[in-house]
């Protein structure tokens, strides 16, 4: 009797932590989000100030 209830209260937490764990699955983190933005945001930029900078010198020319 004392193991099907062991059983019994080890197959709930499991069950709790499945349903724990599809809830923080199902919506993504921001910084996942921020991570991949923020690389993409940075090149950007730098393609930016490359162009204004080769646009300025062949003005200078």
């Amino acid at each position: 009797m004392s193991t099907q209830h062991t059983n019994q209260s080890s197959i709930e937490q499991l069950h709790r932590d499945v349903a724990a764990f599809a809830e923080d699955m199902r919506s993504p983190a921001p910084n996942a989000i921020r991570s991949a933005v923020v690389p993409f945001s940075i090149g950007a930029a730098l393609a930016l100030a490359t162009f204004i900078v080769v646009v300025v010198v062949i003005r200078l020319i």
